[in-house]
């Protein structure tokens, strides 16, 4: 147990010296470099759905759910 655990650090601290560093992925992002470019900001108003609402008293859910259901009651879901 203890030469595998020895092979497997001495494995990445042979790895952790190499020679060559990886290759950039992405570009280095540079806010001062006018060719990256400017994303337009706009705006998005936050409660452009809001419906006011009241708090109702409980209903009958069968009813509910009666009239919610599809014309035939034999179609199933």
């Amino acid at each position: 147990m203890k030469i595998a655990s020895l092979a497997i650090l001495a494995s990445l601290s042979v790895a952790g010296c190499a020679a060559t560093t990886p290759p950039d992925v992405l570009p280095a992002f540079n806010p001062a470099d006018p060719v990256m470019g400017i994303h337009d900001a706009y705006y998005r108003p936050v409660i452009a759905d809001y419906h006011h609402r009241k708090p109702a008293d409980p209903q009958n859910w069968r009813r509910l759910n009666e009239e919610r259901a599809p014309a035939n009651p034999g179609a199933g879901s």
